[in-house]
């Protein structure tokens, strides 16, 4: 009953969690938007590295984990941010409430396991706009490519795992701009909305071996190759005119089918190496490359944003007391940290638009002592951005939370 109860929750809020918005940043307008996903809660309070694997934990972002799964796991993830945007002159904040992931990962074997689930990776989300007794302008988009995958992880020998994941992308934009003048009768609003669809794949190896029983080593390398995505385009042209300071209303309107374009979702290589004392301590760096100089601007965006290679730097880890300890519930705990720079490779005017972060988090066991099941609560504060060349500069602060819930499937019971 347990079970099935779980899986009709995941459901609903894999549906329920597509529909929300996940970013108010301007950065969203150009490309497909800004990539938002950095793992589960767990990965995401130690920077994001993806390096570190377990048996009861999944690892979103390299399939080749899924080989070390013993028990089925359910994991899912929320996440709060608030955000404080500045210009030279001005100031402004926003805030977003988003559900991150939903996904199950199930043993097959000893050596082998797979995994499924919804991850809502890229979001586009902003409201910018200029009042003033010569123009007025708005504009505003929303919407998120979203995530569905299926992938598989295998011991190819001792410590050493292999896995692949297939992705089917989807998801819809809206982008509207309007412009009203002083001197002219009429003003204009121009509304885009792209549904996207496409297939990408990732691949992933993971190794893992104790150094003189005590000590673990983990090295960790995924690959995504370049792959495309299909935007089927449809704009609604209306001439408009102003009621009030903000209120639009349309004079009339033509709908016009716009021929579907080819995106391409970036490809993307990461490297990483870890060592710490088992079920004590693990700390590991990380290095990505992203192939992000490919990404191509809709129609529609304007001329003053490049793309250039992205780079990203993690180091992250985690720290537990005393993981039998029988006296103290909090000395069971694991508290984790990280810090992160990412180089997105986004140019506007000519400046880089660059992404820091720092976080931390604790995992904190549910149920009976000697359960594996925990809720994990996670912490960051990062800023993107700059103020320079007439640009904005983001500081923000996010809180997370995740449940990562264990249970067997597929034991063969001893009695009937």
């Amino acid at each position: 009953m347990t079970r099935s109860i779980l899986i009709v929750l995941v459901a609903c809020t894999c549906f329920t969690g597509l529909a929300q918005q996940r970013t108010s940043s301007p950065y969203s307008f150009f490309g497909l938007g800004q990539q938002t996903f950095r793992g589960t809660i767990e990965n995401r309070s130690m920077a994001g590295i993806r390096t570190y694997s377990d048996s009861i934990h999944i690892n979103l972002r390299n399939p080749a984990t899924y080989g070390n799964l013993k028990l089925t796991t359910y994991t899912v993830g929320s996440v709060h941010t608030e955000t404080w945007a500045e210009t030279a002159s001005e100031n402004e904040s926003y805030d977003s409430t988003t559900i991150e992931y939903v996904s199950i990962g199930v043993p097959l074997s000893k050596k082998a396991a797979f995994g499924f689930g919804v991850i809502p990776f890229q979001s586009v989300g902003y409201k910018l706009g200029t009042l003033n007794d010569e123009i007025y302008t708005n504009f505003e988009g929303e919407g998120s490519l979203n995530r569905a995958y299926f992938g598989i992880g295998y011991q190819l020998s001792e410590g050493l795992n292999i896995g692949g994941e297939l992705r089917y992308n989807f998801g819809q934009e809206v982008n509207s701009s309007s412009v009203v003048l002083a001197d002219v009768q009429f003003g204009s609003n121009e509304i885009n909305e792209t549904d996207f669809s496409g297939v990408s794949y990732n691949f992933g190896m993971h190794y893992n071996t104790l150094l003189n029983n005590k000590y673990e080593f983990q090295a960790s390398a995924t690959y995504t190759p370049e792959s495309d995505i299909t935007g089927d385009n449809f704009r609604t042209l209306s001439t408009i005119i102003l009621s009030g300071p903000d209120s639009e209303v349309i004079i009339d309107s033509n709908e016009f089918e716009i021929p579907r374009e080819k995106f391409k979702i970036p490809s993307e290589i990461s490297l990483g190496i870890g060592f710490g004392e088992r079920l004590k301590w693990f700390a590991a760096a990380e290095y990505t490359l992203q192939g992000t100089s490919s990404t191509t601007n809709r129609s529609f965006a304007p001329t003053n944003a490049t793309f250039t290679d992205a780079t990203s730097y993690k180091f992250g880890g985690y720290y537990i007391p005393d993981y039998n300890s029988i006296s103290s519930y909090w000395s069971r705990a694991t508290y984790r940290g990280g810090i992160r720079y990412e180089e997105t490779g986004l140019q506007l005017n000519g400046e880089d638009i660059n992404e820091f972060g720092i976080s931390f988090g604790i995992g904190i066991p549910v149920g009976q002592r000697g359960a594996f099941s925990n809720a994990n609560i996670g912490f960051e504060y990062g800023q993107r951005g700059t103020t320079s060349s007439g640009l904005i500069k983001e500081n923000f602060f996010s809180i997370s939370l995740g449940l990562s819930l264990n249970d067997r499937w597929f034991q063969k019971r001893k009695y009937n």
